[in-house]
């Protein structure tokens, strides 16, 4: 009896595969082959993020304002204020006549 159920199973999965076999019109090779439309939906989707961020970036660097600042601006500050706190002491110092 396990030789019948075997040999209907067999039957099943040769029918199965024949029947796969009718409907397979091409196979192909390479990156997305046989699944080109959701790997280009993905790819579009992709592009799309990518250029979406890019623009962002750009129109975000164009409205940007930024200060201008000099490097070493704040030593320079600091030693003419020194340098002027030096001189109105001096001046004190000297003798008036």
């Amino acid at each position: 009896m396990s030789e019948a159920v075997t040999e209907t199973v067999t039957e099943t999965e040769d029918a199965r595969v024949a029947r796969i076999a009718r409907g397979i019109l091409a196979v192909r090779e390479g990156h997305g082959a046989n699944c080109s439309s959701i790997g280009s939906v993905i790819d579009t989707l992709f592009a799309a993020a990518l250029v979406g961020g890019a623009v962002l970036a750009a129109v975000a660097a164009a409205l940007a304002k930024e200060d201008v600042r000099v490097a070493g601006a704040q030593e320079t500050q600091r030693k003419a204020s020194e340098k002027s706190a030096t001189d109105a002491t001096a001046s004190d110092e000297e003798p008036r006549g």
